[in-house]
């Protein structure tokens, strides 16, 4: 018996091909999931990498922290250590002080000033004495100034008295005292 084919020979073409796109479109599709799929899971490795690389980060610079702690509280210490060398070598330099404020005096005083009172100060020295003239004082203020460890010596009061059938000066007066480290290399050279 002969076969006739009904179905026109395009129609045929044309669901083959219709087929054939659709098994062409479904692959590409099932590729495009699997790269996406790929493509996520690459994303997701670098994702836990960068996140891994974070956390060392944040461990490392805690570390870092309490190092810096670390250092700034030896720092503290250190500073702390200065500072009390800073005062011993203060107390080391002005132990001999008075030894040298009475040897320099002693030098200073003429023969014609007696010194009745001497008070150490915060600025200075305050003396309070007699002397036979205003030329005498006067002399006695230069050779405070002359010397290294007073300066800048300021009457403040001289009044006249009589004592013994002779006329004497009364006088108060300021010294200050020179620098430590002025007075403590002169008083090293001097004595």
């Amino acid at each position: 018996m002969i076969r006739i084919n009904l179905l026109p020979h395009r129609e045929r073409r044309r669901k083959a091909q219709l087929k054939r796109d659709g098994i062409g479109a479904g692959v590409f599709l099932l590729l495009l999931c699997g790269l996406l799929v790929l493509f996520y899971l690459h994303f997701q490795r670098v994702e836990r990498q960068q996140e891994a690389r974070v956390d060392y980060m944040q461990t490392a610079l805690s570390q870092i922290e309490d190092q810096l702690a670390e250092v700034n509280e030896l720092k503290d210490k250190r500073e702390a250590l200065l500072a009390k060398l800073d005062v011993i070598k203060k107390l080391q330099s002005g132990r001999d002080l008075p030894v040298r404020i009475f040897r320099t005096l002693g030098q200073a005083v003429p023969k014609e000033v007696s010194l009745n009172s001497l008070e150490q100060g915060e600025d200075g020295l305050q003396l309070a004495g007699i002397a036979r003239s205003n030329s005498v004082i006067s002399s006695f203020m230069r050779r405070l100034e002359a010397s290294a460890l007073f300066r800048d010596p300021d009457l403040e009061v001289i009044t006249s008295e009589g004592r013994g059938g002779e006329t004497v000066k009364s006088f108060k007066m300021g010294v200050k005292l020179a620098e430590p480290d002025g007075a403590a290399q002169s008083g090293q050279g001097g004595g």
